[in-house]
């Protein structure tokens, strides 16, 4: 699946040591903000601190059981009993939450089993959402923060768009929903970061959502990796976006659709929400594309509530019939959203 993301991803893989170098550079930023913080805190309320798990909403400090809050040396602290649990840590820079977490005996135990996201689409309930989905969302939704589906009892769509590279149609694609008000979920890697700046710089400033898609896309998916592996593949570029932009990612999508209980718990951990999807479709290969006619019948006939659409930003069908499939989802009722913002247009 998108090889052609895949091909363009292998000229960025993670080299080893600029992992080390932005892990030192991020261990040395954190432990200075949280010196610096520490020292106000101590002179104005003598030396009371706070820590809160962003969760998406604030003041939500729930986690599962494989995570939990605590503080010490370096943000973190080991926890009684002979299995530590997965320390998560939030403090504030700047206005920016960082998240570090420790790599425990408790996550490590925790099934690593690559699945990959998929249903039964002829499955379907009275409302043509696919059953399949539900089932991800009840087993693995809740627990780990992360969403197949959106509210169901809502016509409500959210067009998200993978961007592992650019061929020139993410321009478009923003000009298409720009044209008729609406915003949308852009998930990008480094090559997108590194290639594109200033149509990364136009998604953030028209209010797109903007998430995180890996440094180095991995074809065997992120469980193919370890676990320090792992955050190395997607902190830095979190760092970098923020960084530059001044822009906080909150939402992951995993390459592949491939994930793992042990990645979801790891990911849900750095504090991101993993955005999945309940529609999908072959769009990603750029020497195949499927028939504008064909691909826009499929799009509508799955059309249902809290649908999550992924569509690859490379594909020139999508590009060509993604205004006639948003004009006719509104002619049935539907309206749109972005992750991380309650506004429908």
């Amino acid at each position: 699946m998108e090889e052609e993301e895949q091909k363009e991803n292998k000229r960025v893989p993670i080299r080893r040591d600029m992992r080390r170098w932005y892990s030192n550079r991020s261990r040395l930023r954190t432990v200075t903000a949280i010196v610096a913080a520490a020292a106000v805190v101590v002179a104005l309320v003598g030396g009371v601190s706070a820590y809160s798990h962003r969760k998406g909403t604030a003041g939500d400090t729930s986690v599962p059981d494989a995570v939990s809050a605590s503080s010490g040396s370096e943000g973190f602290s080991e926890t009684s009993g002979p299995a530590k649990t997965t320390a998560a840590v939030t403090t504030q820079s700047g206005g920016r939450q960082i998240h570090r977490v420790e790599i425990t005996d408790s996550l490590r135990s925790l099934d690593n089993t690559s699945i990959g996201t998929g249903a039964n689409l002829t499955d379907r309930d009275e409302n043509n959402v696919p059953n399949g989905y539900k089932y991800y969302m009840s087993k693995y939704g809740t627990n780990y923060n992360a969403v197949w589906l959106a509210d169901t009892s809502e016509k409500t769509i959210y067009v998200t768009f993978d961007c592992g590279y650019d061929i020139g149609n993410a321009e478009k694609i923003l000009d298409t929903l720009d044209a008729r008000g609406i915003r949308g979920t852009f998930f990008v890697t480094q090559a997108f970061f590194d290639s594109k700046p200033d149509i990364l710089q136009r998604m953030i400033t028209e209010g797109h959502t903007v998430g995180n898609h890996t440094i180095s896309h991995p074809s065997a998916g992120e469980p193919s990796y370890s676990l320090e592996e792992q955050v190395e593949d997607v902190m830095p570029l979190e760092e970098e976006v923020y960084d530059t932009y001044g822009y906080e990612m909150r939402y992951f999508r995993y390459p592949e659709g491939q994930f793992s209980e042990q990645s979801l718990a790891l990911m849900n951990a750095m504090g991101f929400e993993c955005v999945f999807w309940s529609f999908a479709y072959h769009d990603w290969d750029t020497a195949a594309q499927p028939d504008k006619a064909e691909a826009l019948q499929e799009m509508e006939n799955q059309l249902h509530p809290g649908a999550i659409y992924l569509l690859h930003a490379v594909s020139d069908t999508n590009t060509a019939v993604l205004g006639d499939f948003l004009d006719y989802a509104r002619s049935q009722g539907y309206s749109f959203a972005a992750f991380g913002n309650d506004a429908r247009y």
